[in-house]
Parts: structure tokens; C-alpha cells; sequence
């Protein structure tokens, strides 16, 4: 599924990790990587929506995990809900331990957003 993913064939991908999930239900990590394409890549309004959804699953089980706060900080900015993403983004680099430029990026993207607001 990654490497669907790199690559870019997100149809593939989203097959390869929905299986994974389906093997491990409950996995934090099998949710997060499925939330993330689909928030990620998102094809469609639809999928920004179920990877919300999906990841706080991921959330509930691991409410400290750095690249979940992400995940869902990434989702709220590509909702427009660009305060509450800074929020969260802030909170996941500030647990990140090591530097993530993915983090990185998404936070300067978020609060570029909210300094556009103003």
C-alpha cells in the first residue's frame, strides 16, 4: 500500500490499505495510514470526511501519538478549519521526536492560512 501510495496510484493503495485494516480492525496504525491517504489525496469531499473519522479512532487509542494529531490537524486544514488545525499541528510538532518536514509543511500551511484570515 506505501508504495501504491508514493507512487501516486491512490486507487491501489486505498485497496491494499483498507485489507490491512480489515485484518486488524482496531490497529492505530492500520487507521492512520488509511485516514492519511485519504485526507492526503483526497479525490473526493468524501474522503476528507471518513479520514477524519478513521483517525480519531487512531486517536482514541493513542490521544499523545504525534503523526495522528497531524493527520487530523491536515484534515481540519483541507476542511477550512484552519484555527483548529494550527491547534493540533502545533500540539504534534510540539510532541514530534524528530524533525518531520511533512509536520513542518502542513503547519506553515495552516498558519499562513489563519494569518490570511486577518
Amino acid at each position: 500500500a506505501n508504495i501504491y501510495s508514493e507512487t501516486n496510484n491512490c486507487d491501489k493503495a486505498e485497496i491494499f490499505f483498507r485489507q490491512a485494516l480489515l485484518l486488524e480492525p482496531e490497529n492505530p496504525e492500520r487507521l492512520k495510514n488509511l485516514a492519511c491517504l485519504l485526507i492526503d489525496k483526497n479525490r473526493n469531499n468524501r474522503d476528507i470526511y471518513e479520514g477524519l473519522e478513521i483517525v480519531e479512532k487512531a486517536l482514541k487509542s493513542s490521544p499523545e501519538d504525534y503523526s495522528y494529531l497531524d493527520c487530523k490537524g491536515w484534515g481540519l486544514y483541507k476542511q477550512g478549519k484552519y484555527e483548529e488545525a494550527v491547534e493540533l499541528l502545533e500540539e504534534s510538532w510540539s510532541k514530534k521526536p524528530v524533525y518531520d518536514h511533512e509536520i513542518f509543511l502542513h503547519l506553515e500551511a495552516a498558519k499562513k492560512a489563519v494569518a490570511g484570515m486577518k
